[in-house]
């Protein structure tokens, strides 16, 4: 499996649901903020924040963190939206530990979230144009190297 394996699961689980239309959840590509309609997501690559070996040394066991920003556009101060967005995310994820049936994949959920945070038009703007949130996605993932390397 791959980082970029994992962002599609994740990816794949946003796209079926129909608080977000299938092009407004991309993986790293912001341009989206530019067309479509929120909720947006957009997920970035991911970093191990932790590996461990197992069993006899062949199972390998990585803790991902992905970021996913998801974006609503700013109604002055209506946040309803936004909130809503983001809990679909949190509840997406903690229904689907393994993103979607996946083996090697276990116990992904969204550990941490900001607080709003506000994307404005320009410097110096005074109403912003989009409010966000920065989830992590820790995921665990079980990679057994059994038959390859010095394990073969």
């Amino acid at each position: 499996m791959s980082d970029s394996t994992i962002q599609g699961y994740i990816q794949s689980l946003l796209q079926a649901d129909d608080s977000f239309a299938s092009a407004d959840v991309t993986l790293g590509d912001f341009r989206v903020l530019d067309s479509g309609s929120p909720p947006y997501a957009v997920i970035l690559p991911g970093a191990i924040v932790d590996a461990r070996r197992s069993g006899d040394w062949s199972q390998v066991t990585f803790f991902w963190e992905h970021e996913l920003h998801v974006f609503e556009r700013f109604l002055g101060d209506s946040y309803t939206s936004f909130v809503t967005a983001r809990q679909t995310v949190v509840d997406i994820i903690a229904r689907n530990p393994t993103l979607g049936g996946n083996a090697g994949i276990s116990n992904a959920l969204v550990t941490r979230a900001t607080s709003p945070l506000y994307v404005y038009p320009t410097e110096g703007a005074d109403v912003p144009t989009f409010v966000l949130s920065r989830l992590t996605v820790r995921t665990v993932e079980e990679v057994l190297y059994s038959g390859s390397g010095e394990f073969a």
